[in-house]
């Protein structure tokens, strides 16, 4: 299907949320790039991962962070001021006089109005039922996986595929932060991450424990990593192993871990960031899902990464089928047996 009336110059794309979701769309932007080779790509971003993101992508040659906007982003009092104005941001914005703007950022009810707003001869995006419309719209689904959502959307463009891997360049500046911290590039090392940002999400710091001493009493050494928010986590992890661990929480930013990922012998972790590093840079993987979230975020391929995953379907606190005001876990089922089963059967392919 080809949508536009002519080769688009330049092409402006909205994904303003984490690191895991920009990587889900990695594949889709390649094949955009390749499709539409002469144009030029503007990537719009939350502030945090715009310096990161700048650089790193042959194929994102702006990247540029978002203002303040209800819905996409909404900064909170201990974030830093938006560089500018929602309305100078847009102003400057449509003066680029896009050709194409694209809405990667969910099903559209604060987005499509955002890439609207930008001005650009041609829209496209994802809609779900009750948002507002674009030139050319997609149905948003919920219970898709991303990497695919996103291919279907700039399929439409008439762009053919440029596979379903996603990517992750790591420069030398990334491992030179990781080196400032912890030289661990000459080791053998395996990578916890019992953190996420949904606490139903995290399995309990005790079954971590338990894999670090396993991994441990397999030769390699552990390092534990997550943000500041996470480090009562990763103290229980620490207390509650008899292990000896590296813990790096709080240590690293985005480049430095990118490192660490990529030079790990495997990743054992929640549904979170890491994960979708480890899926990027082809690193072994254990990560524990709630049974819902492996649709939408889970690894299309299994040779190294291995999703286990919990079939609650309630709170286990309050019984709760929906969202509650609990912090309990949804994939404390997952058994640590299973995990370290699946630690072992991508161990010993390695050594393979």
């Amino acid at each position: 299907m080809h949508l536009l009336d002519r080769q688009p110059e330049t092409i402006a794309v909205l994904r303003a949320n984490g690191l895991g979701d920009f990587l889900e769309a990695t594949p889709a932007l390649r094949a955009l790039a390749k499709g539409f080779p002469g144009a030029e790509i503007t990537f719009l971003t939350l502030p945090w991962l715009q310096g990161f993101l700048a650089g790193r992508y042959p194929y994102l040659h702006r990247v540029e962070a978002i203002p303040r906007y209800p819905g996409i982003h909404n900064p909170g009092p201990g974030d830093p001021a938006p560089a500018e104005s929602t309305e100078a941001f847009f102003a400057r914005m449509r003066a680029r006089r896009f050709d194409l703007a694209i809405q990667m950022h969910g099903g559209g009810a604060e987005s499509n109005p955002f890439v609207a707003a930008l001005g650009a001869r041609h829209t496209l995006g994802l809609r779900a039922p009750g948002s507002p419309p674009l030139e050319h719209t997609l149905r948003y689904v919920y219970y898709q996986n991303e990497v695919l959502r996103y291919m279907e959307l700039v399929g439409m463009l008439g762009v053919p595929p440029d596979g379903l891997q996603t990517d992750l360049p790591v420069l030398d500046s990334d491992r030179g932060r990781l080196a400032a911290v912890w030289r661990g590039e000459e080791r053998c090392y395996a990578v916890l991450h019992p953190g996420a940002g949904d606490a139903r999400r995290r399995w309990p710091p005790e079954n971590f424990a338990r894999v670090a001493e396993h991994l441990r009493r397999r030769g390699l050494e552990v390092v534990v990593t997550g943000r500041l928010e996470e480090r009562p986590v990763v103290e229980a992890v620490k207390a509650a192993s008899r292990a000896q661990v590296v813990d790096l929480s709080d240590r690293l930013d985005l480049g430095a871990m990118a490192a660490l990922v990529a030079g790990a012998a495997l990743l054992v972790s929640n549904d979170t960031g890491p994960a979708h590093m480890a899926y990027a840079l082809d690193t072994p993987a254990v990560v524990i899902f709630w049974c819902g979230n492996v649709i939408t975020a889970g690894p299309l391929r299994r040779r190294l990464h291995r999703p286990l995953l919990s079939w609650t379907q309630t709170c286990p606190a309050c019984g709760t089928a929906g969202r509650c005001n609990c912090s309990a876990s949804w994939v404390a089922e997952v058994a640590v047996e299973d995990v370290l089963a699946e630690v072992d059967d991508l161990l010993e392919a390695r050594r393979g």
